[in-house]
């Protein structure tokens, strides 16, 4: 009868601690979908990332020129890559692989401050781009990258195809993803030249400077509502991105040459990017504060926080 009674014991404390283990677990079950689902999957790359600034922020990065002569290249974008001026709503900087996309509050596409986005590049082996290319998924029929969008860029007199994007239905959400194929013939266009495959490098190869600070960015934190948390990480994990780490339910992500994280607070009012971490061409010591930004750069590596920026702008609403 003990020996019934101390096995009815350890059955119930042994289901209990699978029912904490299954409380404190985020719902994405990774060795799960690694093990059922398809390994042949698009290679994933990240591309660059963009952030609408205030208004202090934003005139400060654009004008503070010693700032901006040491750091990074900094251009108007395409087709030209011209130098910015007082005029400029939005402007990208530029490094070897990545480049960030800053936007004014006053900027064309009328995104509201605090609002940002990640864009990541994907290829499929031995497939070149063409209008019909898909992602390929570690399960289909699924909604995550079910919306898809070609996008055109007039070069000269003429229209030519930069790239499909495809994303996730995400309505209301302030922190957009998205993943797209690049067409080579795009490159061919811009710069005159014929390119067999679309490269990062190919792109930048004219608007980055290797002898500014800037060479690119190593990793992406994200402070996201539940509901962006679960769409992110599904999105990485049906890509094959393998998890690196865990901490409580804190994500670090590898998608290819950056590291996301993401940690869900849902007492988030919106998503938002909290810091990126870049890496320099030269060691630098350097505390740079732009509006409600600040820079901090260690050795050959650099931090931007955002944190700043978001808490200002909570606090005007």
């Amino acid at each position: 009868m003990r020996k019934i009674i101390l096995i009815l014991i350890i059955i119930l404390i042994n289901s209990c601690s699978e029912k904490r283990k299954e409380l404190i677990e985020p719902s994405i079950d990774y060795k799960k979908i690694d093990a059922i689902f398809g390994e042949d999957v698009s290679q994933v790359l990240f591309d660059h990332l963009y952030v609408v600034l205030d208004s202090i922020s934003y005139s400060r990065l654009t004008q503070e020129s010693s700032w901006i002569n040491s750091y990074a290249s900094i251009d108007k974008g395409l087709p030209n890559f011209e130098s910015i001026d007082v005029n400029t709503t939005s402007c990208y900087l530029r490094g070897h692989k990545h480049y960030i996309e800053f936007l004014g509050p006053d900027n064309e596409y009328q995104e509201p401050i605090g609002k940002s986005g990640v864009g990541f590049s994907l290829r499929n082996r031995g497939e070149h781009f063409h209008l019909g290319v898909q992602p390929k998924l570690k399960k289909t029929g699924t909604p995550y990258l079910s919306i898809s969008e070609t996008v055109d860029m007039p070069i000269g007199k003429q229209e030519a195809t930069w790239f499909k994007a495809f994303y996730s239905p995400s309505k209301g959400t302030a922190l957009h993803t998205w993943y797209a194929f690049y067409n080579p013939a795009f490159l061919d266009s811009l710069y005159q030249v014929k390119h067999n495959n679309y490269s990062r490098e190919a792109f930048l190869q004219k608007s980055y400077n290797n002898d500014q600070l800037f060479q690119g960015i190593k990793g992406i934190s994200i402070s996201c509502t539940p509901k962006d948390y679960e769409r992110i990480a599904q999105e990485m994990r049906h890509l094959g991105c393998s998890l690196l780490e865990k901490e409580g339910e804190t994500l670090t992500i590898a998608s290819g040459d950056v590291c996301i994280t993401i940690t869900p607070n849902k007492n988030n009012e919106f998503s938002h990017i909290t810091e990126i971490n870049c890496g320099l061409n030269a060691a630098d010591s350097s505390v740079t504060k732009l509006g409600n930004l600040t820079i901090t750069n260690e050795g050959i590596e650099s931090k931007w926080n955002f944190e700043n920026l978001y808490e200002v702008y909570t606090q005007s609403k």
